[in-house]
């Protein structure tokens, strides 16, 4: 099994499907790399955290940066960039860099409010999810100015997508593992549906 928010998962999950979500956090001289865990004992097996250390260290032990991975996708993959915590200038310099003036193709997602808030002052344009595990969380979306919603799975109703839709959302759920829950996969309202594992076998088939 290839490891997660690794270069070679990235890219084969962009061969599979239309878009990738993958974790960024923040080196300690500031360079988007990409990872889930605040610390890297999980899944590094090193008792520190992703901030204490400089982009060439986490390159060492097998952490990719957000440039790297940007250069392996396809021009046509879509990216749900979650932010794990609120953004260095570099995450917009290698944006840009990559993806044109208008990150083409790159949705910024966060549980963070204060993430997305850095991004809409430096970057207005560009498109904004908030990520919500509870429907509390996800009524904050429209007040902050977001494009998006990207919800748990669980809390995908008809009443609530309805809702969400006619506040002016784009609306996205996480993360579909395994055949229950995956008649939402062929329905029109969702923009995307997060998939992993055996959800991913699921959810083409649910859309034949």
């Amino acid at each position: 099994m290839l490891q997660e928010n690794s270069l070679a998962a990235l890219v084969a999950g962009a061969l599979q499907c239309d878009g990738v979500e993958f974790d960024v956090r923040f080196s300690a001289d500031g360079v988007a790399v990409i990872v889930h865990d605040e610390t890297l004992d999980r899944l590094f097996g090193v008792p520190r955290r992703v901030c204490e250390l400089s982009a060439i260290e986490l390159a060492e032990i097998g952490v990719p940066t957000l440039t790297e991975v940007l250069a392996a996708m396809p021009a046509a993959t879509l990216i749900d960039l979650e932010l794990k915590e609120r953004p260095t200038d570099a995450l917009f310099t290698t944006l840009v860099a990559a993806r044109g003036a208008g990150a083409e193709g790159v949705v910024f997602s966060s549980f963070h409010p204060s993430a997305l808030q850095v991004v809409a002052e430096r970057a207005p344009e560009w498109s904004r999810w908030l990520n919500a595990e509870i429907a509390a969380e996800a009524e904050q979306a429209v007040q902050l100015g977001c494009a998006g919603l990207s919800v748990a799975l669980d809390l995908l109703t008809d009443e609530r997508i309805s809702r969400w839709r006619d506040a002016g959302l784009e609306v996205a759920a996480w993360t579909l593992r395994e055949v229950q829950g995956a008649a939402w996969a062929s329905d029109l309202r969702l923009t995307a549906l997060c998939v992993e594992g055996e959800g991913a076998a699921a959810a083409r088939a649910a859309t034949r």
